[in-house]
Formats: structure tokens, C-alpha cells, sequence
């Protein structure tokens, strides 16, 4: 957490609650891209500037272009507005990328990983309002649309059964409840947060199914530099037609560190986390943009498995654990630049699962 006597009174840090912009370049390699290259940029501002308690909005935008001629394009926007009395948020999502398939369920085999191009859009627009303290009750509206082909005739893709092998369209209205009484919503350092949502197929979707995910978090301020977080979420997909893409997935940069994030999936998905962060600068001056004291280390594990009805079985929990590194550019809105590095399990004459990670804003 960073030391807020370090930073001038509340009164005068109000007045200037003034929007940010940070611009990033993006660039990576995979063997399925080959490279990748782009830009990404974060806008923070407040909607309220009068009340000490109103949230941080943002927009985040995420551009990849590869040179194989693959696309990513993402925006993304969340907006509290005064006293944090609306949440409203939205999201758009556009790719032309390739994604390794593996199968379903927990113990699907690298040897089996297929090679499948996916045309996938996604917008997303909703709000949740406070009812009583701490308590909100919302919903939302989602347009989805798949396309996949398998870029490797005969593989397990190719041949295997599975529902929405050449996607669909889904129309989505969603739901939820949130308790909140975490101190901040971006690098939270002490209090508890409830949420259970849920999205269901309506209109002429081409599939008929609901995802409900309930996601539960704690979290203790060790001391001014110093917090723990701990985070249990349980997932499900049910209906009459499941596409193989709605499963869950265990893995990606926030459930669960340290596995590709379509290694296992399956109707369910259960998982427990900890993480513990430390500024080791923290108690000295912020020095603007440029500063130690906005270094943050942190280390993390946790466990969990994706299973079908009925089938949960302890003995199909993988681990996660690792560390990274955040820098909080923006110190009053609390947000930050993180790279975690995720380790997972290893299987019979298989490498050891792992995860880099370069993202916005916390794990959870």
C-alpha cells in the first residue's frame, strides 16, 4: 500500500485528481504468432472530483498484430460514478488468432495439442447499483461470435466430437450481486468482496446454456508496505448444448497462474489463491512518475481443477505458484503495470507447465 502520508492532504489531492494517460508498446513471441508487436494505453480519470470516496474510472486498450498477419484488438472501460453509486462497465474484443487445443477435461496430454484458427468478437455493457451499503444488484447485455478451423486436419480438433467445433452466435443477458467493502478497487489492501454472476443465451442464440461464476476475496493489510489477499472461485457451465469454447478454463493471468489458459477446461472450475505483495520503498517519498517507493514485489500460490458434474476428485488439483514484480504509475487511482511469472504442475515425459504475464491492474 502506499504510505498516504507520503502523498499531500486529502483536500488538496482532490483538486487535483486530474486524468492520466499512459501509452505502452506491446511485443512478444509464440511459436503459433511468431512475433508480436504492437501498442497498448490506459486512461484514468474520475467522473466526481467533490466526493474523497468516488473510484477511479478507465479505459484500457490492447493492440497485437503478428507477423503471420494475426490480430488482437481490446477496449475496455470501467466508470464509478459519484460516491460509487453507478458502476457501469463495457468491453469489446476482436481477434484473428490462432489457439492450441488440447481437449476437455483434467487430463487432456501436450501430445494432443492441435493447432485451431479462431475469428472471436465479444461486447459486453453493463452496470450494477448500490442498494445499501456496500451491496449492488446489476446486469448486462453481451453479443458474441465465434468462427474456428482446424489448421491441422487430423488432429484431435479435427476428429474428436465436440459441441461448436465451427462456433456460433450467442446473444447474452447477465445478472449479478456484489459485496463490496474492499478500500480500493485496484491494488486492494483490507476488505472483502462477494460477487456471483451469471450470463445466460437468449433470442436466437445458436446455443443454449448458463455460466454462473461466484468469486469470493479477502484481504489484511500486514502493515503500511505489506498486504496478503486470498480469492476462492467457483465456476459452472450448464444447459442442454455447451460449446466447448463457454467451458471453463483453468489458467490465464488470473485464475490460476501458470497454465495455458485452454489446457484444462471442463463444465466446472474451483480454485483458492493467495498472494502476498511488499513495497520494499514504500515508506519513503514518492518521487513522481520515476519512483522506488512505487515498486512492488509479490509471491503467490494456489490450487484448483476444472471437473464434470459429479466428477470432482482431489486428486486432479494442480498447483500454482511464482512471482512478479508491479509499478504503480498512478499511485492516487491505484493502478498498476504487473509481469508475474507462473509455475505450474508437471506430467509424465511432459515440461513443466508455465506462465508469463504482462497485464493491467492485479491478479484480483
Amino acid at each position: 500500500m502506499v504510505n498516504a502520508q507520503l502523498f499531500k492532504p486529502d483536500s488538496l489531492r482532490i483538486a487535483q485528481k486530474s486524468p492520466l494517460f499512459l501509452p505502452y508498446p506491446v511485443f512478444g513471441y509464440a511459436p503459433e504468432t511468431k512475433l508480436q508487436l504492437g501498442f497498448g494505453a490506459v486512461y484514468s480519470f474520475y467522473i466526481d472530483k467533490s466526493s474523497p470516496v468516488t473510484r477511479t474510472s478507465f479505459l484500457y486498450s490492447y493492440n497485437m498484430f503478428s507477423t503471420e498477419g494475426q490480430i488482437q484488438l481490446l477496449l475496455q472501460g470501467s466508470f464509478w460514478t459519484k460516491e460509487n453509486k453507478w458502476h457501469m462497465f463495457s468491453s469489446g474484443i476482436y481477434s484473428d488468432f490462432p489457439i492450441y487445443f488440447y481437449g476437455t477435461g483434467a487430463h487432456t496430454h501436450e501430445a494432443d495439442k492441435d493447432l485451431i484458427t479462431a475469428k472471436r468478437f465479444r461486447f459486453v455493457v453493463g452496470g450494477e447499483r448500490k442498494i445499501a451499503k456496500a451491496l449492488y444488484v446489476g446486469g448486462g447485455l453481451g453479443l458474441q461470435s465465434d468462427h474456428f478451423t482446424d489448421a491441422e486436419k487430423g488432429g484431435i480438433f479435427d476428429t474428436g466430437n465436440y459441441v461448436g467445433k465451427e462456433g456460433g452466435k450467442l446473444a447474452l443477458i447477465g445478472y449479478d450481486a456484489i459485496y463490496d467493502t474492499r478500500d480500493h478497487e485496484n491494488y486492494t489492501t483490507k476488505g472483502s468482496y462477494l460477487r456471483a454472476i451469471g450470463w445466460t443465451n437468449f433470442a436466437n442464440s445458436d446455443w443454449h446454456y448458463t455460466n454462473i461464476t461466484i468469486d469470493g476475496r479477502q484481504f489484511f493489510a500486514i502493515n503500511k508496505t505489506q498486504s496478503l489477499g486470498l480469492q476462492a472461485v467457483f465456476q459452472t457451465t450448464q444447459g442442454a448444448d455447451i460449446p466447448f469454447y463457454a467451458l471453463s478454463t483453468l489458467g490465464s493471468s488470473s485464475y490460476l497462474r501458470g497454465y495455458y489458459s485452454l489446457r484444462y477446461t471442463d463444465q466446472n472450475l474451483l480454485i483458492a489463491q493467495a498472494e502476498y505483495k511488499w513495497q520494499p520503498w514504500g515508506n519513503t517519498r514518492d518521487r513522481g512518475f520515476v519512483s522506488a517507493s512505487r515498486i512492488i514485489l509479490a509471491a503467490f500460490a494456489g490450487t484448483g481443477t476444472v471437473f464434470p458434474n459429479g466428477g470432482l476428485n482431489l486428486n486432479d488439483f494442480f498447483p500454482s505458484y511464482g512471482g512478479g514484480i508491479r509499478y504503480m504509475f498512478d499511485p492516487l487511482a491505484r493502478l498498476t503495470l504487473r509481469l508475474d511469472v507462473g509455475i505450474g504442475n508437471k506430467r509424465p515425459n511432459e515440461d513443466r507447465s508455465t506462465g508469463l504475464y504482462i497485464s493491467l491492474n492485479e491478479a484480483f
